[in-house]
């Protein structure tokens, strides 16, 4: 199955009252688990390639794997850049293959957060990329404790992101209602009256980062306020190690033993998530209201025939 637009992908989530999931990848075991469990559940899928782990793979080779992978894949699947730390990272990850970026400026003032975005967008959208912005501060770092975070929590205003979508053209807006990056020991309080506000202000796609620790509950109060993506790293690393510390105790097992393990375990884990975000059976129809993504040059060569047919 071919890639599909993202912006399409998630305006039916949005559209339909549920959410995609987002799940990073660090390894073809995550990749094949990813996509695995998106198959069970018949759910589209975004395959994510967060910035901070890049020290750990390779990600022109593992966005390449990617790429195969979808190509052999039953459901709809998107290619994504999470928390790009720069326009050049961007431009690199749409190079490579993906066709939905982050540029993460969020630690910036207003204005200049506003200005970066807006460079960003532009840039993207000439090779009809789709970008996701970020407002507000979502604390911490992936893979930690939550007790350890030391940043503020900044929550999104509704009246800031209307003006922010409207100024910068962005596609998705990722918000600050109460959610942390990590690993959480209780439920967080989580700011759905806000959340609400702000779909009513801006009209576009909502995401939401740190959805590791929230209730089934919770997930489901968020799609139903705009939130058409869901990033969730930090259980599925957590559910790697187990599951591999677990299977190799035993010395004969092997290294096999161990990834198997962990594909299967992330695996059914992707497939429960996609069920309680409500994205499960949705393939289908998302199919079918999705275009198709060419790839940059195809989408170049395509634009470049429609303006001599112009002519």
């Amino acid at each position: 199955m071919p890639l599909v637009n993202l912006k399409d992908m998630l305006r039916h989530a949005r559209t339909n009252g549920y959410a995609v999931g987002a799940y990073d990848v660090v390894d073809c075991s995550f990749l094949a688990a990813v996509i695995a469990g998106a198959e069970a559940a018949q759910a589209p899928v975004i395959v994510s390639f967060s910035e901070s782990h890049f020290a750990h793979y390779d990600f022109q080779v593992l966005m390449a794997a990617a790429e195969v992978a979808t190509k052999k894949a039953t459901v709809p699947i998107a290619l994504f850049l999470d928390h790009g730390s720069s326009l050049e990272s961007a431009v690199a990850a749409i190079r490579y293959g993906a066709n939905g970026v982050m540029v993460d400026t969020s630690h910036l003032s207003f204005d200049d957060n506003l200005a970066a975005m807006s460079t960003a967008v532009t840039v993207a959208h000439a090779v009809g990329v789709p970008v996701e912005g970020e407002l507000g501060c979502v604390p911490g770092n992936k893979g930690e404790e939550a007790a350890s975070h030391r940043d503020e929590v900044r929550l999104t205003s509704p009246e800031e992101a209307a003006i922010y979508v409207r100024s910068t053209g962005v596609d998705f807006l990722a918000v600050s209602v109460g959610t942390i990056h990590g690993r959480l020991h209780s439920e967080p309080h989580l700011d759905f009256d806000r959340l609400a506000a702000i779909s009513d202000a801006v009209g576009i796609p909502l995401v939401i980062h740190g959805g590791t620790g929230l209730s089934d509950e919770q997930f489901q109060a968020l799609a139903a306020r705009g939130v058409a993506k869901i990033n969730y790293y930090t259980a599925l690393s957590d559910l790697a190690t187990a599951a591999a510390t677990s299977a190799m105790e035993s010395i004969q097992a092997g290294y096999t033993a161990g990834m198997d393990a962990v594909r299967l375990a992330l695996a059914n884990e992707v497939s429960r998530t996609c069920k309680v975000f409500g994205a499960a059976g949705r393939a289908e129809a998302v199919l079918a209201s999705c275009h198709p993504w060419l790839g940059v040059q195809n989408l170049l060569l395509s634009k470049g025939a429609e303006t001599a047919d112009r002519r």
